[in-house]
């Protein structure tokens, strides 16, 4: 087959309407990443942190450990308050049972009184018709 070798750098890539040597592409990523580089060492050997903000990533970390302190504080109120009604629900069962046994006992002591009432009723009927 009689052809010519293409090289690397001869090949072309085609961009919408014109085409761009490959070679190009290559030497904009290499100055690129050069450019990032070289920003990033004048960074760092200017007492910066380079392509992170370290200061602005521990004032976010400081606020959310103070944030969490203020959470676990805020927790530990809120299973007192719910420890302190737990108490107060289990002190006015004890009452309402309590509460519902005198019910009870009054109730049966009533039918007893009632019941005294009717057989001096039947007592007194039956004194009576013996006269």
């Amino acid at each position: 087959m009689g052809g010519a070798a293409i090289s690397h750098t001869d090949t072309a890539i085609v961009h919408g309407n014109g085409s761009v040597p490959a070679e190009s592409h290559t030497v904009e990523s290499r100055r690129t990443a050069n450019e990032n580089r070289a920003s990033a060492s004048r960074a760092s050997a200017s007492g910066a942190s380079g392509p992170y903000d370290w200061d602005r990533l521990e004032r976010a970390v400081t606020a959310l450990v103070a944030e969490q302190g203020r959470l676990q504080e805020e927790a530990r109120e809120l299973r007192k308050q719910v420890s302190e009604r737990n108490d107060r629900v289990r002190q006015l069962e004890a009452q309402l049972l309590e509460a519902n046994q005198r019910r009870q006992d009054t109730g049966k002591q009533l039918d007893e009184l009632i019941a005294q009432l009717d057989q001096l009723d039947a007592q007194l009927a039956s004194a009576e018709a013996t006269k």
